[in-house]
């Protein structure tokens, strides 16, 4: 055999073992493809001179999601988060050894079976805006089975599905701000920071990360000005930033793109409230997701005047043949196509208002008074029919104020969850 055909055999052999290791590592279920704190180095040594090959791989192991233990008595769920039909997770409160503890039940299939995963000894508050404990926290958002948040206002990640967590400073927000809102579009994370008390003094600030990572950035655009209370909405076609500025004015970034887009739909002509927005799939034949705003206007005496527009170009916006019922101030809106839409509002009670035509006819499917009037959290959908949300709010461990809800029936109907 002469040395040439020594080298090519020697160079064909080393290749067949990197594909093999390549097509093992990928084929691994429940694990990071890529991971900033994961390498694997690939060393080999080749003489040409003899017929001996030497080939050295060291491969980091990759990461899996905790295998889960059974709840904690008592649990009580105050945010939820989906990131497939299988998949998702829910933030609450239960019992620890006795003591109260913030807890995280995963599911992964789709809700009829629930563990637990770890969660950070840090306390549970009630809304990213009106808890007064800095160290707390009140969402939780996973873009995979891997890659989380919790928030509102600390902010935790995880990278490991749960087995660890780690609390994530910003670069250049004020010690005083916290995380008011997060979301992730599976490519992209997005959050906004801002005074966790009240709407001022100070702007809020916007954030970007790669959402396997915390290298969250500060952009400069849109400027946020102090008192809009913004919050963020996206799916993988785009995200929007809505604020509460009397105008109901979005801005707009599609998916891989850095630019922002002002829409300014100018519902209600200028007097609209705490606007809620959901960003729908794009019409047939589209590229650009549909955008649902609702707009709440004058309330009084437990009502409110709720106007839903849509757009379907990111440009023109029209108004719903016909509008939500009066019942409740508005809170919350999701929709997964433009035509199933689902509107949440509360006042002495909580009702939930849904059409499965794109607003020219309403149902209200939930109307009741059990929790108060507590509001309906983290309303979405995961697919066109299976939807979720938590109903309440989680007040401690074993006391029956909030309840986790699900449907598969596009939202005619809502079920309680048992843990």
């Amino acid at each position: 055999m002469t040395r040439q055909q020594k080298i090519v055999i020697t160079s064909g052999v080393i290749a067949l073992v990197i594909i093999i290791a390549a097509a093992t590592y990928s084929l691994t279920s429940s694990t990071k493809s890529a991971s900033p704190t994961s390498t694997t180095t690939t060393t080999t040594t080749t003489s040409i001179t003899s017929t001996t090959t030497t080939s050295s791989t060291t491969t980091v192991p990759p990461v899996t999601a905790p295998a889960g233990t059974p709840l904690p008595s008592g649990f009580e769920p105050e945010s939820a988060s989906f990131v497939s039909p299988s998949v998702g997770f829910v933030l609450g409160i239960s019992y620890c050894t006795g003591t109260p503890c913030l807890t995280i039940a995963r599911t992964q299939d789709g809700g009829k079976t629930w563990l637990a995963i770890p969660a950070p000894n840090i306390p549970l508050g009630q809304g990213p805006v009106i808890t007064s404990d800095a160290t707390a926290v009140s969402r939780i958002r996973f873009v995979n089975i891997l890659d989380g948040y919790l928030f509102g206002p600390n902010l935790y990640a995880t990278h490991d599905g749960g087995a660890t967590w780690h609390k994530v400073t910003l670069p250049g927000a004020p010690s005083s701000y916290g995380v008011t809102s997060l979301e992730t579009n599976g490519k992209t994370t997005y959050l906004i920071a801002g005074n966790p008390n009240t709407a001022l003094p100070g702007a809020d600030l916007l954030y970007v990360s790669p959402a396997n990572q915390d290298g969250f950035i500060q952009q400069s655009q849109p400027t946020l000005a102090a008192g809009w209370q913004p919050r963020l909405i996206t799916n993988p076609y785009g995200t929007v930033v809505a604020a509460n500025d009397n105008k109901g004015d979005l801005f707009f970034q599609a998916t891989g793109s850095t630019t922002w887009s002002h829409l300014n739909p100018d519902c209600l002509n200028g007097i609209p409230t705490n606007p809620s927005v959901a960003v729908a799939s794009p019409v047939a034949g589209s590229s650009v997701p549909q955008i649902v705003l609702a707009c709440g206007g004058d309330a009084g005496a437990g009502t409110q005047q709720k106007t839903i527009v849509k757009s379907t170009d990111l440009s023109t916006f029209t108004t719903a043949p016909s509008q939500p019922p009066l019942g409740g101030i508005l809170n919350g809106i999701a929709s997964p196509n433009g035509s199933t839409i689902a509107v949440s509002a509360s006042s002495g009670a909580t009702f939930l208002y849904v059409s499965s035509n794109g607003g020219s006819s309403w149902q209200t499917v939930i109307n009741e008074a059990s929790f108060g009037g507590a509001p309906i959290h983290d309303l979405g959908f995961t697919t066109n029919t299976q939807g979720f949300g938590v109903e309440g709010d989680a007040r401690q461990a074993g006391t029956v104020s909030s309840k986790f809800i699900m449907t598969h029936d596009a939202g005619l109907s809502w079920q309680p969850v048992t843990f």
